[in-house]
């Protein structure tokens, strides 16, 4: 079985968070999702731009606990 650290986990939820950020915005690039309306603020209010947000702080804390114990 592997060990995993709090480096590595932090990476991991860090990658995952930034995909929940990137992939509306590669979508809508690509044309597999539209664009919403000018001014409508749709996105910040979507459940995956919610779930990036919560991974990428719980990243942050995590790197940050793990720094601190000296690795």
């Amino acid at each position: 079985m592997t060990h995993f650290g709090l480096e590595q986990i932090a990476l991991l939820l860090g990658i995952v968070g930034f995909a929940c950020f990137a992939g509306p915005i590669v979508m809508r690039l690509t044309g597999r999702a539209q664009a919403e309306p000018f001014g409508s603020s749709k996105s910040l209010r979507s459940p995956l731009w919610w779930a990036g947000f919560l991974l990428t702080i719980a990243a942050i804390f995590l790197q940050r606990m793990a720094s601190q114990q000296g690795g």
